[in-house]
């Protein structure tokens, strides 16, 4: 974004606007034309053309992937697969009524895969016969 001022022109900082809404300092203008930047508001309104929304956009989304594969890898090193991770994840975030219940499940499951593989063997076995 750029701002032309001219070769003769001047950026004059800041000025105090008088309780009548006059600004000192700028007599020595009169009758020409000058350029006033008032406060914005708190958030800034920028224009820009489409190119650099595009450029911005661009520069987010390689920050945001970059923060997430950084993330990314320390969670690789502190767990070792992602079965402890969701684990970990139940026993701390959890209500206090989840207690145990991720032993529970996981119990249950290896319970219910013991008996299928159970049941498959059984099977394959007296269709080898």
């Amino acid at each position: 974004m750029k701002i032309d001022i001219g070769t003769e022109g001047k950026i004059l900082g800041t000025k105090r606007v008088s309780p009548n809404g006059q600004v000192s300092g700028l007599s020595e203008y009169a009758g020409e034309e000058v350029l006033i930047i008032y406060p914005g508001p708190t958030e800034p309104r920028i224009k820009m053309e489409t190119k650099d929304y595009v450029h911005e956009v661009e520069k987010a989304v390689h920050n945001q992937m970059k923060s997430a594969f950084a993330n990314y890898q320390a969670l690789k090193e502190k767990y070792a697969d992602e079965g402890e991770a969701a684990r970990e994840f139940i026993k701390t975030k959890s209500p206090k009524q989840f207690k145990g219940l991720v032993e529970t499940v996981d119990s249950w499951v290896a319970s219910q895969v013991g008996k299928a593989e159970g049941a498959i063997g059984k099977r394959l076995k007296d269709d080898s016969d």
